[in-house]
């Protein structure tokens, strides 16, 4: 049995893209892997990079809106995140491999 990686955004948390940020107000739009958007505020900022339109993050999504948002630098440069879960129910035995792509 083989489990889909987008499932388990919820205990990992969310990946996504800046759509927009204004300056005067603090707040932006993330667009996530799953098609919806969420607003943000600065104070949500958690990188010591600023906040740009297209850069990639990582966030928590708490009451519709994103939180915890990081710079995600894996996903910055261009790598790939493989995660296989393999179950065999009859022996209850788990498998998992973890793999980085570089996409340069």
């Amino acid at each position: 049995m083989k489990y889909d990686v987008s499932k388990l955004n919820k205990r990992l948390g969310m990946i996504g893209t800046i759509l927009s940020f204004d300056k005067d107000t603090k707040e932006g739009e993330i667009l996530g892997v799953d098609n919806n958007q969420y607003y943000f505020h600065i104070g949500e900022w958690l990188s010591n990079e600023g906040v740009q339109k297209g850069k990639k993050v990582c966030y928590d999504i708490i009451e519709g809106e994103a939180q915890n948002i990081m710079n995600n630098k894996l996903f910055s440069h261009g790598c790939t995140i493989h995660l296989e879960i393999d179950i065999d129910i009859s022996t209850t035995k788990i498998e998992s491999s973890l793999s980085l792509e570089e996409n340069y």
